[in-house]
């Protein structure tokens, strides 16, 4: 019989690409594999046997979320029979733990950002030290440490120096790449700056917005498109009202990770991913929009921080930039508007640099320790 993974999450599987793609690769490896995940009102729910939905509310403050979540997934995963239990994020953890514990199965830890220094946290130093002494106690636990970057395995080197800590980024699965459309069917003119992703603080919006403002100014046929969701959007909406923009930003999506972006052939699109350096996990963050922008052929404009710069080095994706800088961010962005040859050779590069940075190619790392 065929060994069984067990993937406790906090969060909704349905709008997570990082477990979707885990559950998808554990299947096709031969295991069985078990989903516990949380779904909120309004939100969109997988029609899978193997994948079990814990209802929560909708709650404004995250710590009785995360509670609400222990109390009814404990039992889920108590009755649970797995040979491997994976945290699909820190507050996963606990459970993770007790199954591990009580069944006695081995755990994996997938930690995805520097928890202990999240931008939500940077003004909170009590949250910092609970957060740092939880993630010390429970990946304690672990057999072994997923993470997504270098800069990350280092930072948890330091924390756990006798655990094995092996890092699987978060990259595009090539099966992917154009078998879902998100379908843009909106007039765009010469240009088109896009930003991908969540609408969160820290995302570079005021610059976006600054940017566009300065390309109109100076006689350049351009709009402005973000797809994506999340907590900011109703501020986003309210801001295009407040510039005059309505008829220069289109806010869309959401989307899926999935999907690929399909623009109007005749717009020249150039992506956007200026994160601020409000905290160490932003600064040594690795963003999957980079990733999404190569997968549709998006030369970009980000920030000139390490996991980023060594994306863009290695494979000549886009152009670096200080996210503090604004003429330094306008003149990369003009670079790439008056630069054909550079803009289609980094278009290129994009294509190409998918053939190695692959979910496919970076996740066998874990199949070695699973078939073990």
């Amino acid at each position: 019989m065929s060994k069984k993974i067990l993937i406790i999450f906090l969060g909704n599987i349905a709008h997570d690409s990082r477990s979707l793609k885990l559950v998808k690769s554990v299947k096709n490896w031969g295991f069985q594999v078990e989903v516990i995940c949380s779904v909120e009102p309004g939100e969109i729910a997988i029609k899978n046997p193997e994948i079990k939905y814990v209802k929560l509310k909708k709650w404004s403050k995250a710590i009785f979320k995360i509670i609400e979540f222990y109390l009814k997934s404990f039992r889920l995963a108590i009755n649970s029979h797995p040979d491997w239990v994976i945290a699909s994020d820190l507050f996963a953890l606990p459970i993770a733990w007790l199954v591990s514990f009580k069944k006695g199965t081995k755990l994996i830890y997938d930690s995805r950002e520097f928890y202990s220094s999240l931008a939500s946290t940077s003004k909170h130093k009590f949250k910092q030290n609970f957060i740092y002494i939880f993630e010390k106690f429970f990946a304690s636990k672990s057999f072994i440490i997923l993470t997504v970057n270098q800069s990350i395995k280092n930072f948890l080197s330091r924390k756990f120096k006798s655990k094995p800590i092996i890092v699987v980024r978060n990259l595009p699965t090539i099966a992917d790449i154009g078998n879902r459309e998100f379908r843009v069917n909106i007039n765009l003119p010469d240009i088109t700056l896009i930003y991908l992703g969540h609408f969160h603080p820290g995302r570079g919006f005021q610059i976006y917005f600054d940017l566009l403002k300065k390309l109109q100014d100076e006689g350049v046929k351009s709009k402005l498109l973000f797809i994506g969701k999340g907590e900011l959007k109703e501020k986003l909406e309210k801001e295009i009202i407040n510039r005059g923009l309505s008829e220069s930003v289109i806010v869309t999506g959401p989307y899926s990770p999935n999907q690929s972006i399909k623009l109007p052939a005749t717009t020249k699109p150039i992506g956007l991913c200026l994160i601020e350096p409000l905290s160490l996990s932003y600064i040594y963050s690795l963003p999957n929009k980079i990733f999404e922008y190569m997968k549709n052929s998006i030369p970009f404009v980000a920030s000139d921080f390490p996991e980023i710069r060594e994306i863009v080095e290695k494979y000549q994706v886009g152009v670096l930039a200080n996210p503090q800088n604004f003429e330094e961010i306008y003149s990369s962005v003009k670079k790439l508007i008056d630069d054909t040859f550079l803009y289609l050779k980094l278009r290129e590069n994009c294509r190409k640099a998918l053939l190695e940075l692959n979910w496919e190619n970076e996740v066998k790392k874990l199949y070695e320790i699973l078939r073990a």
